[in-house]
C-alpha cells in the first residue's frame, strides 16, 4: 500500500491528482523575473513553484568547474558552475518577500537548500517542502538534517538505488514519511533514450512512497508518459525566454506554454480512468443484437438456427444465449419478424 503524503496540505499519492510543480530555480534572473514566474506558475493551475535556496560558497570552493548544456539554437556550450549557481543566489530577505509572494497568490513554495542554514531558512520560511538535489543524495547527515526539519521531502532518485534507499531509511529514522521520490534524467537537455520511465513503476514498487518525474527534456511528452506510468509528482522547468543562452533554458517552458501544459496533465490523468472498467459493460443495449424469429413459428416448434436471424436493439432474449435456445422448444406461436422473449424458449438459463 503505497503512502499519501501531504505537501502544503495538499495530498500526493494514488488517488490523488498529479501534483504540478513548476521549476523557476535555475533560470530566473533575481527577484523581480522570480516573481514573474511565479505568477506565470499559478495563472497556469499548478500547485508549487520550485527554487534553489542554494550560495555557490556553500557547494564549492573553486570556478574551475564547467557544465555543459545546448541552446535552443542548437549549440553545445559550456557554463562556469559556480557562476550559474551564483545567478541563481538571493538574499534571506528576498527569499523572504519571494515565499510571502507566494503565499499571497496561493501556490506553494518548494526549493532546494545547498547547507544547514539554508535549510533553517526554509523552515523559517515555512516551505512546503525541500528538495535533497542530486548531488547530495549520498550527504546522510545533510539528509538527516534536512528530515529532523520537520518538512516534506522530495528526493532527487538520479543517484543509484543504495544511495536513495539509505537516504529514505534516514528520513524515516527521523520519524519523516512525507517522502516523495523523483526519477529524474541525467542531461541539459536530456536525450529521449536516457530518460528510462520504465523505471517509475519500479519505484513505486520498491519504495511505496509516491514518485515524481522531473522532467529534463525539451517538450512535453515524455510528462504524458511519466504519468502514464505512474508518475504522482510532475516537475517541469519554466523560462521567460527558452533562448536564453544558459544552462536548463532551452528545455524549459515559456509562460505562455504554461496553462497548457497543465490543461494537458489533467486531460491525461481523466483518460486514465479506472482500470477495473473492463470488467463492466460499456456497450448500450440498444446497439447489441437479440434473437428474432425469421420465419413463423408454432407452439412447440424445436428451435434451429434456420429459424432465427439476429437484430438490434439487444433488449430482447440476447443473442449470446443462441447456444441455449437451439435445440428447445417455443412455448407460444411467434409470428416471423417477432423478437423472442426468455418467457417464449421452454428452458431455464440467467438471460
Amino acid at each position: 500500500m503505497m503512502n499519501t503524503v501531504k505537501i502544503g496540505g495538499r495530498k500526493v499519492g494514488d488517488q490523488h491528482p498529479c501534483f504540478i510543480s513548476f521549476e523557476a530555480g535555475a533560470t530566473h534572473g533575481g527577484l523581480e523575473s522570480a516573481m514573474s514566474l511565479c505568477k506565470a506558475a499559478k495563472d497556469a493551475g499548478a500547485d508549487a513553484v520550485k527554487f534553489q535556496t542554494v550560495r555557490a560558497r556553500d557547494l564549492m570552493v573553486s570556478d574551475d568547474t564547467e557544465i555543459e548544456f545546448e541552446t535552443a539554437a542548437g549549440v553545445k556550450k559550456k557554463e562556469s558552475v559556480f557562476k550559474a549557481l551564483e545567478r541563481r543566489e538571493l538574499t534571506f530577505n528576498q527569499w523572504k518577500d519571494l515565499k510571502k509572494y507566494c503565499d499571497d497568490l496561493g501556490i506553494l513554495f518548494v526549493s532546494t537548500p545547498s547547507g544547514e542554514e539554508t535549510i533553517n531558512w526554509l523552515v523559517e520560511l515555512n516551505a512546503a517542502a525541500i528538495k535533497v538535489s542530486k548531488s547530495d543524495i549520498n550527504h546522510r547527515n545533510l539528509i538527516r538534517y534536512m528530515a529532523q526539519a520537520g518538512l516534506p521531502i522530495i528526493l532527487d532518485g538520479r543517484e543509484r538505488f543504495e544511495d536513495v534507499e539509505a537516504a529514505v531509511q534516514i528520513c524515516e529514522k527521523q520519524n519523516m514519511r512525507d517522502i516523495v521520490i523523483m526519477h529524474c534524467p541525467s542531461g541539459y537537455p536530456a536525450s529521449h533514450a536516457g530518460i528510462h520511465l520504465n523505471a517509475i513503476p519500479h519505484i513505486r514498487e520498491i519504495f511505496k512512497y509516491p514518485v515524481g518525474y522531473s522532467d529534463h527534456s525539451v517538450g512535453t511528452a515524455m510528462n504524458f508518459a511519466a504519468i502514464a506510468l505512474g508518475a504522482d509528482f510532475i516537475e517541469k522547468t519554466i523560462t521567460d525566454d527558452r533562448s536564453t543562452e544558459a544552462v536548463e533554458h532551452f528545455m524549459s517552458l515559456e509562460k505562455s506554454e504554461l496553462k497548457p501544459f497543465v490543461e494537458d496533465v489533467r486531460a491525461v490523468e481523466a483518460g486514465l480512468g479506472d482500470p477495473r472498467i473492463i470488467f463492466s459493460s460499456r456497450v448500450k443495449s440498444s446497439l447489441r443484437r437479440s434473437i428474432r424469429a425469421k420465419v413463423a413459428l408454432k407452439e412447440g416448434d424445436i428451435l434451429s438456427v434456420e429459424h432465427l436471424d439476429f437484430k438490434r436493439p439487444g433488449n430482447h432474449l440476447p443473442v449470446d444465449q443462441l447456444d441455449e435456445v437451439v435445440g428447445q422448444p417455443v412455448t407460444r406461436d411467434i409470428p416471423a419478424g417477432d423478437f423472442l422473449e426468455v418467457s417464449d424458449v421452454g428452458v431455464t438459463f440467467t438471460a
